[in-house]
């Protein structure tokens, strides 16, 4: 049993994530096309729907997350040196970021903290893909 682990590819990535982000996003939709009150009048069907769609999308992320790791570090030294050089400037930037938020939140802005976790995620994944591009080039 360890050994098919071990040689699990992890197949469709990338449709897998895809597919998650258009599942989680796309019952934002629904009001646009079926009109405002679609989801009011439906709203125990929606609810059901809704639940279903986040649990299947969670659980296609965190496929491609486990997916993604696995292929990190079943890759080269050099591609696993550029991931953990770039995850390093991420949390680094992201620690920050917490930091000026939580002031700029507390002084100026105190009802948006809630949102705080949704703009470090956001800061985090872009500072991320811009780090690897920069550290790509730095190695070549």
């Amino acid at each position: 049993m360890k050994a098919k682990l071990k040689s699990f590819s992890f197949p469709f990535l990338t449709p897998v994530l895809i597919a998650s982000v258009l599942l989680l996003f796309g019952f934002l939709l629904i009001p646009i096309v079926f009109g405002p009150n679609f989801a009011m009048n439906y709203k125990y069907i929606f609810r059901l729907a809704l639940r279903i769609s986040t649990l299947l999308s969670t659980l296609g992320f965190i496929y491609s997350a486990i997916g993604y790791h696995f292929k990190i570090l079943r890759g080269d030294e050099l591609k696993l040196r550029i991931h953990f050089e770039a995850l390093n400037i991420s949390f680094t930037t992201s620690i920050v970021s917490l930091f000026i938020i939580i002031f700029i939140g507390i002084n100026f802005w105190p009802k948006m903290l809630n949102w705080t976790l949704i703009f470090l995620a956001v800061i985090a994944i872009i500072t991320y893909v811009i780090s690897v591009e920069f550290i790509k080039d730095k190695y070549r």
